[in-house]
């Protein structure tokens, strides 16, 4: 009987034990079972999207209401360890897409204009954690595809209204390269360009010194043509700031992706939109929301006052939201996935207003007052002939 009751609470202790150490070691256990177990280089990638279909779409106008025409690039929805890439019709990838990345960070633009939004092979979640080949491949896979979603959506805009672009996460990241092929060196395309939006994903300062010398960052409420970027943090999730500041990837100049070699980011705090260190009370903040579930196009009930915010070392870190529907889950990689909330849903929302409205007024006294000649250009004699009598 004894010995009965010895292997039973062998075994209650062996299983507490290891649910503890499941719990302790939680984030390792997360990455190692989403971690693909084939090399890039040995999986055929899923077929390419064909971008004159709709259903390469998640997000595509009825109309062009609105003053801007608006391309958003989704963050991660697919965690699959079956491959480094998803197909755009995974049926669990495309699920959170729809109920929870496109409605809470895509709908705060929904007044701002038409909004397009492709879907793409997005790499896997597991890509965000390592730099070696395979997850760099990934993501320029995921460029390629957005680079001509970017094509089409250019054809089909026009040449004449203003732009914004919004990317969270790994479309954070593609947005940056968009901005680097596209933008950079095209004044007639920046010109149209109201803001960047580029959340969730590290930015470093080094970027406006070299592959994107013509777009600023965005320093306050009043500037255009420029970027606005931070990702924000709880207190508690410390670790996922070091993350943010030493492990992202970047651009390079000859467009490959490469280790950010800096810790200067770019954090503009979006209750004053500029970039200041100083905290902010939830006084300042518009509203939170979430949009999780709602059909796309319904505006969600706000939370004013429901964070305050600082940049912290080049991150936002935020205040504990009292709502535990608007706060970072931290069970088994619930941090990592697509967020079924936005703190800044209705920050944001008047944010890209007010630059439309100042893009607006500046185009249309470019378009009245030609730019001064800086140079003065020496004319040669020129022979006179006479008109024949």
């Amino acid at each position: 009987m004894k010995s009965r009751r010895y292997i039973l609470f062998a075994a209650l202790g062996a299983l507490v034990l290891t649910a503890a150490s499941a719990v302790i070691f939680q984030d390792n256990l997360v990455r190692w079972m989403i971690k693909p177990r084939t090399p890039f280089q040995a999986m055929s990638p899923p077929p390419p999207p064909e971008y004159g279909a709709r259903g390469a779409w998640i997000l595509w106008p009825d109309n062009d209401d609105g003053p801007a025409d608006i391309f958003y690039v989704h963050s991660t929805t697919y965690y699959s360890n079956k491959s480094w890439n998803a197909a755009i019709n995974d049926a669990k990838a495309d699920e959170a897409l729809r109920k929870i990345a496109a409605p809470n960070e895509a709908g705060p633009f929904l007044k701002a204009g038409a909004i397009y939004g492709p879907r793409y092979r997005q790499a896997t979640l597991y890509a965000r954690f390592t730099r070696r080949y395979d997850g760099s491949a990934a993501r320029r896979l995921a460029y390629g595809d957005v680079r001509r979603a970017f094509e089409t959506f250019l054809k089909t805009i026009g040449d004449q209204r203003p732009i914004v672009l919004v990317g969270y996460g790994q479309g954070g990241l593609i947005v940056q390269g968009l901005l680097q092929e596209f933008f950079e060196n095209d004044e007639s395309l920046r010109k149209r360009l109201a803001v960047a939006y580029v959340i969730d994903q590290a930015t470093p300062m080094s970027l406006f010194s070299t592959t994107l010398k013509n777009i600023p960052p965005c320093l306050k409420p009043s500037d255009i043509r420029c970027v606005v970027s931070y990702a924000d943090y709880e207190p508690r999730f410390d670790e996922e700031r070091e993350r943010v500041r030493h492990r992202s990837m970047v651009w390079s100049p000859d467009f490959d992706l490469v280790a950010s070699d800096t810790t200067d980011l770019l954090c503009v705090n979006p209750l004053t939109w500029t970039a200041t260190t100083d905290y902010v009370s939830a006084d300042e903040n518009m509203g939170a929301a979430s949009a999780t579930g709602l059909r796309f196009g319904e505006t969600p009930a706000p939370v004013t006052h429901a964070v305050g915010a600082e940049c912290l070392k080049g991150v936002l870190r935020v205040d504990r939201p009292v709502q535990g529907y608007l706060r970072r889950g931290d069970w088994f990689g619930a941090k990592w996935r697509a967020q079924p909330f936005n703190l800044f849903y209705f920050d944001l929302a008047d944010d890209v207003e007010r630059r439309l409205q100042t893009l607006a007024a500046r185009r249309a006294f470019e378009y009245r007052h030609l730019a001064p000649i800086d140079n003065e250009v020496d004319l040669k004699d020129s022979p006179i002939n006479k008109v024949p009598e």
